[in-house]
């Protein structure tokens, strides 16, 4: 953009200079046909002063016929500068609005973001919440296992006795007594 607009400022500064010489050149033409005219009126029997005038005219006009086409060039760069300003001015505009869509879009994805972490931080919450609760379960489990299997041992024993009952009072009517190897044997039985 910056050598865009140093192009620019030359040929505006090209084009000032052009003008002036132009200007220059006219103000040249316009005194130098006033002299024409004072001379023609006031020395109209000077020949030699008149072709002097109408040769100045003629270097003036050619001055004039070698400036026109740079004016014209000068002109037309002038004008294609314009244009490539006003299709600048046109992109800056449409990158102008672009940017603040996309500087909103990323306002919209930052707040997604903060959103999705509070989220995140929340969900991690409640996943730390139910492991807590997961290994709180696990030792209430084992500990109602370890109950379970502690009734289960009572409840065979429990179930067992008149059977072992039944045993030593065998034992004690056919033998009359049970020894402590013999009551241990009927204990070993039943587990």
């Amino acid at each position: 953009m910056n050598e865009l607009e140093r192009e620019l400022i030359k040929i505006k500064e090209d084009f000032r200079k052009a003008r002036e010489e132009l200007k220059e050149t006219q103000n040249k033409l316009t005194g130098r046909e006033k002299s024409l005219v004072k001379i023609s009126e006031k020395f109209s029997s000077a020949k030699k002063n008149l072709d002097n005038v109408s040769e100045n005219k003629l270097n003036t006009d050619i001055e004039l016929t070698r400036l026109k086409p740079k004016l014209e060039e000068i002109e037309s760069n002038l004008k294609e500068a314009n244009d490539s300003i006003i299709k600048l001015e046109r992109d800056l505009k449409f990158t102008s609005e672009k940017n603040a869509e996309m500087e909103q879009s990323i306002k919209f994805k930052d707040k997604q973001i903060e959103n999705n972490k509070e989220e995140l931080a929340s969900s991690k919450k409640e996943i730390d919440n139910l492991n807590e609760n997961i290994k709180i379960n696990q030792r209430e489990r084992e500990e109602l296992i370890i109950k379970i299997n502690s009734f289960e041992d009572k409840l065979r024993e429990v179930e067992a006795s008149p059977k072992i009952l039944d045993s030593i009072r065998d034992l004690m009517v056919h033998k009359g007594f049970i020894s402590d190897r013999e009551l241990d044997n009927i204990f070993k039985e039943f587990e």
